[in-house]
């Protein structure tokens, strides 16, 4: 395992108590790819953005994440995790929870953007929107590296994905019930035969 696997599954197995999963495969990371952001910078972002604005619980975080970490949960215990980097924010979030996925991370994302054109005051023509990498690992642990246009279409497409399968269950679970109803018509008119009421004879 190369130098730099072995840091990100490190950060990522500090991160599984937290984020309830059990393997590191059920986590991914959002990282943006910035300047030199400053200490203050994400001291502001967590107490005025994340506290204040948004009402979110912000919770300190020891272990091995590669940086200051902070355990952010809303009310319903969505949760996601960020990691201050000299180079930008990161974000550590579950695969598996879509609920939290699309509660936490574009509120998070559209605060940092804010916070990165207010520093940097980027031009119209930019494309920052491709400096967001996104980490995960295969069922080999091999570390997967990939950049996407934002946050936002990450999360779009986890979304479009979880209803894609969630629809072919339900087609599923469809085609299992009419299956179930053309095997069970004959006995059932059988059966309903031999219950009718017998006619009770003219005296």
């Amino acid at each position: 395992m190369d130098y730099r696997t072995d840091s990100f599954a490190r950060r990522f197995k500090s991160a599984q108590p937290h984020m309830k999963t059990q393997d590191i495969q059920e986590l991914v990371s959002l990282k943006y790819r910035d300047n030199c952001i400053h200490d203050s910078e994400y001291s502001h972002f967590i107490e005025d953005y994340l506290k204040q604005k948004l009402g979110l619980c912000v919770e300190q975080l020891h272990g091995d994440f590669g940086g200051q970490a902070w355990l952010v949960t809303d009310q319903h215990q969505n949760m996601a995790i960020l990691v201050q980097h000299e180079t930008g924010l990161e974000i550590l979030g579950a695969i598996g929870s879509v609920a939290s996925l699309i509660a936490l991370l574009p509120l998070i994302s559209l605060g940092w953007t804010k916070l990165r054109h207010r520093i940097f005051h980027p031009r119209l023509d930019s494309h920052e929107g491709s400096s967001v990498e996104i980490r995960r690992f295969d069922q080999n642990n091999k570390l997967i590296e990939q950049s996407i246009p934002s946050v936002e279409f990450y999360v779009l497409n986890v979304t479009l994905q979880d209803h894609a399968i969630l629809k072919q269950k339900v087609e599923q679970l469809e085609a299992e019930i009419s299956e179930l109803k053309k095997r069970q018509t004959p006995a059932m008119k059988k059966s309903a035969i031999n219950v009718r009421p017998k006619r009770k004879k003219r005296s």
